[in-house]
Order: C-alpha cells, then structure tokens, then sequence
C-alpha cells in the first residue's frame, strides 16, 4: 500500500518549491501539495479552510515546512492522521530580529536580493537555477500575504496543541539554517518529548529543496 503525504509549504505558501522534492520521492508514495489560500492568514482561518478538503486519516502523514508547521500541528490535533514531519518549523514564535523587521509588505513588493536568499535560505553552494526560482516563486505573492503571514508566525503559540496530539513526529533540523534556532527546536522537544525524533541535516532552511534524497531517507526511516 502506498503512503499518503500531505505537504503544507513555507511561508510563500504556492506549494510549488517543492519540485526538487517531488522528484526523488520514494516509487510508494501518494503526494499531495496544498497550496494555501492568501486569505486568511492566520493558523486557525487556514486549519478550518483546509481540513474539509484534506481527507486526513491514519493513513495520511502532514508533513510541513517552516511556516506551516504550526498549521500542521491544529490540523493534527484536530484529526487522526499517521504522523508529523516538521522541517526547520516552530511551536513557538521564532526569536529572529531579521523576521520581525521582514512582516512589512513593501519588503515583498521586490524579488529578494540573491544574496539575502543565498544567506538566509539556500545557502552560498546552490544552484543559481534554484536562486532564481526561490526569487520568482516569493515574488509571485502578494505582498500583503508573507507579511501578514509572518506577523501570525511571531505570535503562535501551538506547544499545547503537540502535547495533545497522538502521532509520532520527526523534525529535520537543517543546521545550517539562519531562520530558526535551536530554540525552536528545543521548544518542539519539550512539547511531545516522548514523540518526537529529531534528525539534524547538513542543510539550509530550505532543507527539503536543497537536500531532497538526504530528507527522504530521514523520512522513509521514520515512516516506512
């Protein structure tokens, strides 16, 4: 039997860097990306817009990246699902000065600088293909929409949600990330100790679109 992954994206929220990803998935498993909406963008407005059209089970793995995490998480509490995959995401505000600054829209009315997305992202070592395309994707937003979304990210609080939640989760730790420190980290920990393993990748905090197959087998590990 096939497994059946629903894959919630980062703050850009298309979905659709997610390719490198796709590609080297495993042959037995269902993908499923969901795109989400520009309005709302507050964590509980998303989990209620997105739980009808999801069909979460048992069967189903949530597997969220960055922003996501947390939205994950009410989906999880709320429905039976097979388990949670977080990828540099948080169940706390991140402590980031540079995200607080980020949650003004005229920021996003520009592509952001290569070296910002080289600095903060993908790291030095990434294709330009995948520098231009993290650029384009970003700047294909509104920019009302990763601003309003950051604001939410910095006033979660979803600890006691993942305390309540019954399916296993694994974090992959990118630990080269800039975005998230090994606070947030810690925090999920803490959460759902007794639930949660944590594999930590030499990766960026677009550990899935830069190290795709190394993600993959962390995560066929965890869920096969």
């Amino acid at each position: 039997m096939s497994r059946r992954f629903v894959l919630l994206p980062g703050l850009d929220g298309t979905g659709l860097l997610f390719d490198n990803f796709l590609r080297a998935a495993p042959a037995d498993v269902q993908l499923d990306v969901c795109a989400l909406p520009h309005d709302p963008v507050d964590y509980a407005g998303l989990a209620m817009h997105l739980a009808p059209r999801l069909d979460l089970s048992p069967a189903t793995v949530l597997l969220a990246e960055s922003f996501s995490g947390p939205l994950a998480i009410m989906l999880a509490e709320a429905h039976a699902v097979g388990g949670l995959v977080l990828c540099n995401s948080f169940v706390e505000p991140p402590r980031s000065r540079a995200l607080r600054v980020l949650a003004r829209p005229w920021l996003f009315r520009r592509p952001p600088p290569v070296a910002f997305i080289r600095r903060f992202l993908v790291g030095r070592e990434a294709p330009d293909a995948l520098v231009a395309r993290v650029r384009s994707v970003i700047a294909s937003v509104p920019p009302t929409v990763p601003a309003g979304r950051l604001k939410t990210a910095l006033s979660v609080s979803v600890s006691a949600r993942l305390a309540r939640c019954a399916a296993p989760v694994l974090y992959l730790r990118g630990t080269a990330d800039r975005v998230v420190s090994e606070a947030s980290v810690d925090a999920v920990f803490s959460a759902a100790a007794n639930q949660v393993s944590v594999v930590k990748l030499a990766a960026p905090h677009l550990l899935l679109q830069v190290e795709p197959e190394a993600a993959w087998r962390a995560i066929d590990a965890a869920t096969a």
